[in-house]
């Protein structure tokens, strides 16, 4: 394979692993997200929320936002508070602990938009369907009631049940494909390098010179 061929190669395998690492990385970057003002606390305490990216509608569309819930435990557990998002998909919401005993627990902000099936007729009945990115979920945890609330870093959670792994996968992709741009990379200036070498090498043919040429 001729060197202009190899680095076209090269460059043609680097464009598309950062092209895939690129999308890989917007998928990701649209999950809502939620945050409580602590992570623990005993059971009535007030709690403060903010969240982000959660859907706003086009202003073209004319559609009002749908707010967004804010759950105990599960997507159909209890309602602990509602938020609407602003023009920015950020929300904010306070809520009470309910009476639960000492454990971890889950908080869970769902946006659920009516809609019709597609080919559905104008009259029927719309159905609940999730905004991209949701829910947000953020964990909590109830201490008993003579146990101190020391404040720590509350721990969030994005939409789907295996979060945990999916930035781990995430990072794993990106690590993993600048990695095959970086030893494709090299492995082009190695075949550049090895082609000099042989060039250089290899010696120029012996010219016949006919006798008494020189004296």
């Amino acid at each position: 394979m001729r060197l202009s061929a190899v680095r076209r190669v090269v460059l043609a395998a680097a464009v598309v692993l950062i092209g895939a690492v690129g999308a890989t990385a917007y998928a990701c970057s649209n999950l809502a997200t939620i945050i409580l003002s602590t992570g623990r606390g005993r059971a009535g305490a007030t709690i403060t929320l903010t969240g982000a990216s959660f859907i706003y509608p086009k202003a073209n569309t004319g559609q009002p936002p749908t707010k967004v819930v804010v759950h105990w435990q599960s997507e159909n557990g209890a309602t602990l508070a509602e938020a609407v998002p602003d023009r920015f998909g950020s929300i904010s919401a306070t809520f009470t602990v309910p009476d639960a005993p000492p454990g971890m627990y889950v908080i869970t902000a769902t946006q659920l938009t009516p809609r019709l099936a597609p080919g559905a007729p104008a009259d029927a009945v719309p159905t609940l369907v999730a905004e991209p990115g949701t829910p947000a979920r953020a964990s909590f945890e109830v201490v008993d009631p003579g146990a101190p609330t020391v404040v720590r870093a509350p721990t969030t959670e994005p939409v789907s049940e295996g979060a945990g792994d999916l930035d781990s996968t995430v990072w794993i992709v990106l690590t993993a494909a600048f990695g095959a741009v970086a030893l494709s990379l090299f492995g082009g200036g190695l075949v550049a390098f090895i082609h000099q070498s042989r060039q250089a090498k290899v010696p120029a043919e012996a010219r016949w010179v006919p006798p008494g040429w020189y004296s």
